[in-house]
Parts: C-alpha cells; structure tokens; sequence
C-alpha cells in the first residue's frame, strides 16, 4: 500500500512540474514591433484598440483588446479621487504582468494561473507609471504585459511613455507584438 502512494505521489509531483516546465520554455516572439499612440484620454475619453488592425476608435465595438482611459481611484474614503490612467483588457482576454525593461527581455511566459482579466475595478495596468509630485511627471514602470487574445494568439505590450512629442500628458504611447505561438 505504501509503494502505491508512493508510486501516485511520484506520478502526480511529474504532472505538476510538467505543467511549471511549459510556462517557463523559451518563447518564439515575432519581431515586427508596432506602436500605437493614443488619443488624448483626459480630453477625448476612452479609446478602444485593436491588435489586428493597430487602431482605435473612441467609439466603443462590439469587440475591442485593450481600451485607453482614465478612472476614478480612491485609495480610501478620506483621500481625494485621483484620475488614473490605465489601459483595460478587452472582454473574454487576460493578462499577465511581468517585470522586463522592453519586449525584447521578455524570453519565458508566466504560469497559465498569473493571467487575469480586467473586472469589478481592478486593473492589470493599474500602477503602470511612476509619478513625482515636484514635476508631476508620469514615467513608465519598467514591465511589459503579456495579453492572451484568444487560445492561440497572444501579444506583448509595452508603455513607453505618456506624453505626446508636445509635451502634453493623455497620450499613451505603446510598443507591442504578436508572439508567434501559444501559452
């Protein structure tokens, strides 16, 4: 009786380091960077994007990836609203944060079970920025989003800046690509 547990315990220990194994292999990512520049958010309201055509609209359709806004956040009753920018990941996709200077240091996927999807207020972009009160200036974290489209297609984002080549803030500019194969 005990080598049958012992033998179920091997077996199952296998299957579960197969699954980590698979989110940590060396990923094929197609280098065909685009960029995209919002319209101004704090003027223009949201703007809804999609990868396919690497355009948006302010508009919202049926069906959209990501959406450039600005919402309400209160970190607690007493503190004052602060308007936060964010991008918001489409319905039906998820998304999954990892810490990287650019697309290009991003070699390996998160597990399946860091992908999540924008609801009920929380949103995976929500502290993407660095601001500082002398200036107020809004500076990019160092991260890049892994955006799982659908089962097969997957897309990497970067936000590179915030600022337009005025100098006025609301326009968020992303760096982004497909990945060629599937998490």
């Amino acid at each position: 009786m005990k080598k049958i547990k012992l033998i179920l315990s091997a077996i199952f220990i296998f299957l579960i380091g197969c699954e980590d194994k698979k989110a940590e292999e060396n990923i094929v990512i197609d280098e065909s960077v685009k960029e995209f520049i919002s319209v101004n958010i704090k003027v223009s309201g949201p703007e809804y994007f999609t990868f396919s055509e690497n355009k948006g609209i302010t508009t919202e359709p049926s069906m959209w990836d990501l959406s450039f806004a600005i919402v309400d956040y209160q970190p607690s009753p007493q503190a004052p609203v602060i308007k936060d920018p964010v991008i918001i990941i489409g319905n039906g996709k998820t998304a999954a944060k990892v810490e990287a200077n650019s697309l290009t240091d991003v070699i390996t996927l998160p597990a399946a079970s860091l992908f999540k999807g924008d609801n009920d207020g929380f949103y995976t972009t929500q502290g993407w920025y660095d601001y500082n009160p002398t200036n107020h200036i809004i500076t990019p974290k160092e991260f890049v989003y892994i955006v799982k489209i659908d089962e097969t297609k997957n897309a990497l984002i970067e936000i590179v800046d915030y600022y337009n080549e005025n100098g006025d803030s609301g326009y968020i500019t992303i760096h982004w690509k497909f990945l060629t194969n599937k998490i």
